[in-house]
């Protein structure tokens, strides 16, 4: 299994949220998940994501580290939870007809408190690691930038549906060995590379099907929009062209390049 380096907790993709309970996609009737996300030192973790499945059904955590999930329905649910410089944390709860299951998680707190982002001497942002899409980001590059939070907002079935939004994409439905899959597309005259934590995909550093094993995304829709850490991915042999390129964080990426 991959494992990130380090940590990077104090970075605040967004600011706190209020508890929101979780909205069921599917599956109506009864059924209650509630919760609590502590940390390893027991404290109670605020703004968490959490993941029912099957489902999915969604909910974040209060500024207790409370959630609730309703209208699951009966059955056996697989629980993850995350937040930026956490380890993701994973519980199993049944629930009977439409009754109730209560489910604590716990994320291992991974390092110390950054304050800033560093941009480096020559300009450059780490390309390797999830703090350079915080400096991309902060230094303005031209790329669409999601952070977890974006991404969990736009509900998303699978992470190709991320680029629905995008300009210069659309989103297809193609035959794999395991089933149907959808896939963005780059239209026109553009193709697209893809990278994982910094690195090109392959079949053992693939793209996440799943959105919330995401925690960031950044999208460079065009070649004249790719940033100078990644200039050197953009030409495709296969296409015979310079292409646009999606960096994808997962939830095994090095947090910080320190």
């Amino acid at each position: 299994m991959r494992s990130s380096a380090v940590s990077l907790c104090a970075i605040a993709l967004l600011p706190a949220m209020l508890f929101a309970q979780g909205g069921a996609r599917g599956g109506g009737g009864g059924g209650t998940l509630r919760g609590i996300v502590r940390d390893s030192a027991d404290r109670p973790v605020a703004n968490a994501e959490v993941v029912a499945t099957p489902g999915p059904h969604h909910a974040r955590t209060d500024s207790l580290g409370r959630f609730t999930i309703t209208g699951t329905g009966g059955g056996q649910f697989v629980l993850h939870a995350r937040k930026l410089g956490y380890s993701p944390g994973e519980a199993t709860a049944d629930i009977h007809g439409d009754g109730s299951a209560d489910v604590k998680l716990i994320l291992e707190h991974r390092m110390a408190n950054l304050d800033t982002v560093v941009v480096r001497e020559d300009g450059s942002c780490p390309d390797r690691s999830l703090d350079g899409f915080m400096c991309r980001r902060k230094r303005g590059d031209k790329g669409v930038f999601m952070d977890y939070m974006d991404i969990d907002d736009k509900d998303p079935l699978t992470t190709a549906d991320l680029f629905r939004d995008i300009p210069g994409f659309r989103v297809d439905v193609r035959p794999t060995r395991t089933g149907n899959r959808r896939i963005p597309v780059a239209t026109g005259l553009h193709c697209m590379v893809s990278l994982v934590n910094g690195r090109p995909a392959t079949a053992a550093n693939f793209v996440p099907d799943l959105p919330w094993d995401l925690i960031a995304l950044e999208v460079y829709p065009t070649p004249n929009d790719v940033p100078k850490e990644y200039q050197r991915y953009m030409w495709d042999s296969g296409a015979g062209q310079r292409c646009g390129v999606a960096v994808y964080w997962d939830l095994f990426a090095n947090l910080s390049s320190k």
